[in-house]
């Protein structure tokens, strides 16, 4: 596990190049560039077998505060965690629909992109073709 964390070490700070959310293949891919001592360092980031994920632009109310694009912005992976046994449950608590509480996840991934987050709940990683069962 000392493996996977050093090298996701190595991510942050990244600008994401790309992003790719594959619902068919239950696959999220990532490129991302990171510069070191002048130079770029170039990584594909692969989550396999995706059985959930959940994103918010921020935490709180403040999530709603969309900034409008401007050319030349970029995002920035400013962490990136994996927890073992995972974050605990991210549900969906509805006070109208009760079905939703049948829909649940504990994200073992947690990415940090600016002041948002995305959770991914993963069997395994792979970054540059070398893979981690998570």
């Amino acid at each position: 596990m000392s493996e996977l964390i050093e090298t996701l070490n190595l991510l942050w700070a990244g600008s994401i190049k790309r992003i790719d959310f594959n619902l068919l293949k239950h696959s999220i891919s990532l490129d991302i560039e990171v510069i070191e001592n002048a130079s770029v360092l170039k990584y594909e980031v692969i989550f396999e077998g995706v059985s959930a994920y959940f994103f918010s632009n921020n935490e709180g109310d403040e999530r709603l505060q969309i900034e409008p694009y401007d050319e030349g912005d970029y995002l920035e992976l400013t962490s990136i965690h994996y927890i073992k046994e995972g974050i605990g449950n991210i549900i969906i608590e509805s006070q109208r629909e009760k079905w939703t509480k049948n829909w649940y996840a504990s994200a073992n991934f947690v990415l940090e992109i600016w002041s948002s987050y995305l959770f991914i709940e993963a069997k395994s990683l792979s970054v540059n073709g070398r893979t981690f069962k998570a």
